[in-house]
């Protein structure tokens, strides 16, 4: 009996502590490319699950299909990406007194039409009024437009319907017809969902790739076949020279805000890619600045473009409906009324704060977490933690994302209340493509620019730029640097000053008064990653503790009971 109880005991200590470390090495499934293929590999048996490895049927002759000009009378108003979750699906409006067009009257396929209207959308936005059609009749084009209006279905659905007339003349082939550049993952997904939403009745195959997330995948998807792929410049250059993408059947290509290309760095991968095309192709640019670059492009790869403006030079180029703040602040009193602003401005929902650096990022949303549901999105967040941040931000879990520019193009986050640039911009152009996350699809919003009293020229510069005029905000006053910027009334911060566990607030200090935290936030995170390490062990050790020591009892109660021969 006695060794029965002590294997029982050593087992029960094992199956403790293996237990709770394997759920200290639990981590979250990586995140794999985003594809949408009608035509699975993938074959139920038996209640099975059957994976087998085939493509798509191959046409051997083909050529680019000379497109006649379409039905399309005259455009109205479409609805804008990322807003057809909404509830007011389907609304007309209207913009200098012409009344949108009904897409089933454009004359496009009525399969197009129908997963259109599936999805609530039935008019057009002024993009799609002034695109339409040219891009119907195959003509290069460059659009201009204000960030926010709707550019993807502008050449999204003259692009797939084209396809489908291609696809009815040649059949189905293995390499892409329509190529779609994006600066960024999160406009390259985006991008893709509209087509594949789009596409839906016609089993159009589209794919997504980008950096971060395995190739191979992207890779086994292109060799089973596309019609669309979409995807960021760098990693489009890494399939093309491993041979995994074709472009020698491309008859559309399509540059998405084509502005921040530049921005991040793309020129030459974009260039190597669009001389790698076929010459006889459809070229559209879409961007809402036109920077220097932009126009060689223009003269060195499109033909004879048309060029639709919907901005203008002295035009507001931000989206009807963002009203603009500006307060000045003390450089270290800004973080302290971050607070108040989202109180006052957001009441409740969606806000990005965009710094400079990862490091601010890091910081602010560290200091707020207890205060505000908080994340911070940077370059330096692996990419599977970058869309659990943006799923948690769209879906409500947190109502607060703390970002560097990375975010400020192509987030699909519909009713985004407030924008707060915590620093100035570098650019006026990045000024509007923050500002633009914000006022979607005819939606009201507020951009906040907060400054410096040197940073005043600054902000005169932006509105000169941008023709925008900001209402300025009374500043906002700190009591004695009661308020810290964690705290926003009451947060993390506390705990250092004030009197709290980790002494008064005059050996700390807040970020209102000026006072330089001694420990950095990352520090700090490192620590408390180190103490929960500490505390699961502490755990561990006590829950083993109380069974050997249960156990130890039982076993002299029996030895006890032994010796009196009961």
């Amino acid at each position: 009996m006695n060794v029965l109880f002590k294997r029982s005991a050593s087992i029960a200590t094992s199956a403790s502590r293996q237990t709770l470390a394997a759920l200290l090495r639990l981590t979250p499934s990586e995140s794999f490319t985003s594809s949408s293929t009608s035509r699975s590999g993938i074959a139920q048996l038996n209640g099975s699950t059957v994976f087998e490895i085939r493509s798509r049927e191959i046409h051997f002759a083909t050529k680019s299909l000379e497109f006649r000009a379409s039905d399309v009378v005259r455009a109205g108003f479409a609805m804008e990406d990322g807003f057809f979750d909404e509830k007011e699906k389907g609304s007309s409006s209207k913009k200098g007194g012409d009344e949108g067009l009904e897409i089933a009257k454009l004359g496009i396929n009525d399969k197009i039409v129908r997963d259109l209207a599936n999805r609530g959308i039935t008019k057009l936005f002024p993009i799609q009024k002034a695109v339409l059609e040219p891009a119907m009749q195959g003509r290069d084009m460059i659009g201009r437009a204000k960030t926010g209006t709707g550019k993807t279905l502008a050449f999204g659905i003259p692009i797939i319907d084209k396809i489908l007339q291609h696809q009815k003349k040649h059949g189905r082939g293995r390499f892409p017809l329509a190529l779609v550049l994006a600066p960024t993952r999160e406009l390259a997904k985006q991008v893709e969902k509209e087509f594949a939403e789009s596409g839906r009745s016609a089993e159009l195959d589209t794919l997504c790739v980008y950096g971060g997330v395995p190739i191979r995948s992207q890779m086994r998807t292109l060799d089973y076949g596309v019609d669309v792929v979409v995807g960021t410049p760098g990693r489009i250059i890494d399939l093309i020279k491993r041979g995994a993408l074709n472009l020698r059947e491309v008859q559309f290509v399509v540059l998405d805000e084509a502005d921040q290309m530049l921005a991040v760095g793309f020129e030459e991968d974009v260039e190597n890619i669009l001389d790698n095309l076929p010459p006889k192709r459809q070229s559209m640019m879409f961007s809402a600045t036109m920077p220097s670059w932009i126009k060689k492009l223009t003269q060195k790869y499109l033909k004879d473009p048309v060029t639709i403006d919907l901005v203008g030079e002295n035009d507001q180029k931000l989206a009807e409906g963002i009203t603009l703040y500006s307060i000045a602040a003390d450089g270290y009193g800004k973080p302290s009324i971050l607070g108040p602003l989202i109180k006052e401005h957001a009441k409740g929902g969606k806000c990005i704060i965009f710094t400079q650096t990862k490091r601010d990022a890091d910081r602010l949303a560290y200091g707020m977490s207890r205060s505000f549901g908080c994340e911070p999105l940077h370059g330096d967040i692996s990419q599977s933690q970058r869309e659990r941040t943006l799923a948690g931000f769209r879906d409500g879990r947190f109502n607060i994302l703390i970002a560097t520019d990375v975010a400020a193009r192509g987030l699909d986050i519909p009713n985004v209340d407030l924008i707060i640039h915590y620093e100035l911009p570098n650019t006026s152009e990045i000024f509007v493509h923050r500002s633009g996350r914000t006022g979607r699809a005819g939606k009201k919003g507020s951009a906040i620019l907060i400054y410096t009293n040197e940073q005043r020229r600054a902000v005169r510069g932006i509105e000169y730029d941008v023709g925008c005029k900001f209402a300025e905000l009374p500043r906002i006053t700190v009591e004695g640097g009661s308020e810290d910027f964690a705290s926003m009334g009451g947060g993390r911060y506390n705990s250092f000053g004030g009197g709290g566990r980790m002494g008064s607030g005059d050996r700390m200090g807040s970020f209102s008064r000026g006072g330089e935290v001694a420990l950095h936030l990352a520090e700090w995170a490192a620590i408390m990653n180190l103490g929960q390490i500490v505390l699961v062990h502490l755990v561990v050790d006590l829950v083993s503790g109380v069974v050997v020591g249960l156990v130890t009892q039982i076993l002299g109660v029996l030895e006890a009971l032994e010796v009196l021969g009961i």
